[in-house]
């Protein structure tokens, strides 16, 4: 390996520990819950998901591409202190936010296929939907936990 490679892979891994640090995974769903109430948080992950679900864009999109449940996961993840878009633009700084992902395949075929992507960020205060967003993305992109009870990857 290059110095130059080395560098990069170096680099690389220092930035993924400093993202690491600020971004602390509290639910998958569906599935594993770990506990909440020592975090003192006025809006559950499961109340973060509803008023994600319940936005209009989230809902709009929702009803016109989601259609299997056994094909769809739910993930929220809380984000202490900044928390950050799909663009990389900051949401809210200083606050503790909830991630919440909504992904649905777009197929039960093997192997790696398109998802139908909601991301919402929510105040974890107020319950406040403070950006909501969609699009179409491979699974690459996401966790293996995404391709739900299908027969991906």
């Amino acid at each position: 390996m290059k110095s130059g490679e080395l560098f990069a892979v170096i680099s690389a891994v220092i930035l993924i520990g400093i993202i690491a640090l600020n971004v602390i995974p509290v639910h998958d769903f569906p599935g594993n819950e770990r506990d909440e109430a020592g975090l003192e948080l006025n809006i559950s992950a499961s109340g973060a998901i509803k008023n994600v679900a319940n936005d209009s864009i989230a809902s709009t999109y929702i009803s016109e591409h989601f259609r299997v449940p056994e094909w769809r996961v739910v993930k929220t993840t809380l984000i202490r202190n900044t928390a950050y878009d799909l663009n990389g633009s900051t949401v809210r700084e200083g606050e503790d936010v909830w991630k919440v992902e909504i992904l649905e395949r777009t197929c039960a075929c093997a192997g790696v296929n398109t998802l139908y992507v909601i991301e919402g960020y929510v105040s974890a205060d107020t319950g406040e939907v403070l950006n909501v967003s969609t699009k179409m993305a491979s699974e690459e992109n996401y966790e293996r936990t995404t391709c739900s009870a299908t027969s991906c990857h």
